[in-house]
């Protein structure tokens, strides 16, 4: 016997029992209630729900047609099948265009199981059809809010409306809370304001039990979903204080489903979905359930991670600032004896020997220095712009102070430093900067570019000084031109040719911070050319 929940619009008794022995005679186990009014009708519908309705066409005061319009007007989806003693074929058109799923005389009741089996399944895939549409348009709703730009618990707040009323009556989402040492309520969707803020007063003043044996924190423990398609008839309560259980008794919980939020290294959290009254949710409510928790778990464990390399970085920058403070003090003091001691080799007649390591200590010191000072200035742009001191200089001057300061390095590398010829560019600029910014093209170069000429034009196109380094080394791919500047930046490995991967770096947002730029020009065969940008001053464009 199937089991179907029958709401007979029918004012006569016997009709109704004889419509009802029809119905068992057809393998169908009715829970049956009989109405004869309009109202009686619309409180029926407003109460219960029906799998089918059976109605006479004509009653006191109303006919089929009006209970028709009742059934729209409350979009039901409830087949509606007419039973009429007298009914003409005008009047079986009209019902059939109004929404009537099938006419017939209750003369010819042998018709009804068939119709009715008919019905059923037909409701059956219209309703599974338009679950599938609602969930797919739920879930589309939730990548849309999960993939915003939003706070995490504006985003779970969103989350729990997309599922009520649709699908179910309320909704929250639980988090672990590591102070707490329970689940916390961190996000709740219900119809009424005074059951939610009373909700919220209940988490403060009774935290879930971690050791309970059935609710969210028995879903966290165990990492199992929980489907209870009748709370009253739960096995377990889900605490076993009294004032508490009482306290959840008050909502009037109908369904529950639990599941858990899944993250890498566990159950980051559980969203309930639920039902109160008679409405009651199924399989199909949990597996969408499971699905929304899934996705967000993903979003809220990604979260997570960015938040945890973001604190590393954080760290990295830190250890750096100190590091670098620390080495500079006794960097300057052996920069000074080394200098010293270099000025001083004539007066104390050294070998030319040890003049020679003297240099080349004080070449590597200079390095280190430069080093210790890139590392200050990251460290000072992952907190802010970078700070500048403009002067008036002549751009070329400075240019050709910087090269004869790499003479030495270039003749190491066996390079030979050219520079175009001087005609005078001045301009206001930060003076340290552009030295720093000069000097790590031209120690680029060199690095990349060792036994060929390098080349240093400083010119003007348009309101913009250039300074244009061009080496005949290696090159650099052109899916590496970008790359090169940015920060720890490299085109090739640090064990082949050294250094942090800061120089670009920091020359580029120098230029930047005086409102110009920097880039390369990408080449294997003929090496690379790498540009500084400066602006002039209005008269000197002039």
């Amino acid at each position: 016997m199937t089991p179907i929940r029958l709401l007979l619009v029918e004012d006569s008794a016997n009709d109704a029992a004889l419509v009802t022995a029809e119905l068992e005679l057809a393998g169908y186990l009715p829970t049956a209630r009989r109405v004869e009014t309009l109202d009686g009708l619309r409180a029926a519908l407003a109460t219960e729900p029906w799998d089918l309705v059976l109605c006479d066409y004509r009653l006191p005061r109303f006919t089929a047609l009006e209970a028709l319009g009742e059934l729209r007007a409350r979009e039901r989806d409830v087949p509606l099948i007419v039973l009429s003693s007298q009914l003409s074929e005008e009047q079986a058109v009209t019902l059939m265009k109004a929404g009537a799923r099938d006419c017939f005389s209750k003369d010819r009741l042998a018709r009804l199981g068939p119709a009715v089996a008919r019905e059923l399944e037909e409701t059956r895939v219209r309703r599974e059809r338009a679950r599938a549409e609602e969930d797919r348009d739920i879930l589309a709703k939730a990548s849309e809010l999960l993939t915003a730009s939003l706070e995490q618990e504006a985003r779970l707040d969103q989350l729990v409306q997309l599922v009520v009323p649709r699908v179910a009556d309320w909704s929250a989402f639980f988090l672990q809370d590591a102070g707490r040492g329970a689940l916390r309520l961190v996000a709740l969707a219900h119809p009424d304001l005074e059951r939610r803020a009373q909700a919220w007063r209940l988490d403060q003043r009774f935290p879930l039990d971690p050791r309970a044996a059935a609710g969210p924190s028995w879903v966290v423990r165990t990492g199992q979903p929980e489907f209870v398609p009748d709370v009253r008839e739960r096995p377990e309560p889900i605490t076993q204080d009294p004032a508490h259980q009482r306290a959840i008794d008050g909502f009037g919980l109908r369904s529950v489903v639990n599941v858990p939020l899944p993250g890498r290294e566990g159950v980051l959290g559980v969203l309930s979905v639920g039902t109160l009254g008679e409405r009651t949710l199924g399989p199909v409510d949990l597996a969408l359930a499971q699905e929304l928790a899934r996705r967000t778990g993903l979003v809220l464990e990604n979260a997570r991670l960015f938040q945890e390399a973001r604190e590393a970085v954080r760290l990295r920058d830190e250890f750096l600032t100190v590091a670098a403070h620390e080495l500079r003090t006794p960097l300057t003091t052996l920069r000074l004896q080394l200098g010293t001691l270099l000025q001083r080799s004539d007066a104390h007649h050294l070998e030319p020997d040890v003049v020679t390591r003297l240099e080349r200590s004080v070449r590597q010191v200079r390095r280190l220095g430069t080093l210790v000072e890139g590392l200050l200035d990251v460290s000072q742009l992952s907190s802010g712009e970078l700070s500048l001191m403009p002067e008036r200089f002549d751009l070329e001057e400075l240019v050709a102070e910087v090269l004869e300061r790499h003479q030495a390095e270039a003749r190491a590398a066996g390079c030979e430093l050219r520079q175009s010829a001087r005609r005078g560019l001045w301009g206001t600029w930060d003076r340290l900067r552009v030295d720093q910014a000069v000097g790590a093209l031209i120690s680029n170069a060199l690095k990349f570019g060792p036994g060929r000429p390098v080349e240093v034009d400083v010119g003007r196109e348009g309101g913009f000084a250039r300074i244009q380094v061009r080496d005949r080394g290696i090159g650099v791919p052109v899916d590496q031109v970008e790359r090169i500047f940015e920060r720890f930046g490299r085109a090739v490995s640090s064990h082949s040719y050294g250094g942090l991967g800061l120089g670009l770096y920091l020359a580029r947002r120098a230029a930047e911070a005086h409102g110009g730029r920097a880039w390369a020009e990408p080449g294997t065969a003929e090496g690379a050319r790498f540009t500084l940008e400066l602006p002039l001053e209005k008269e000197t464009r002039e």
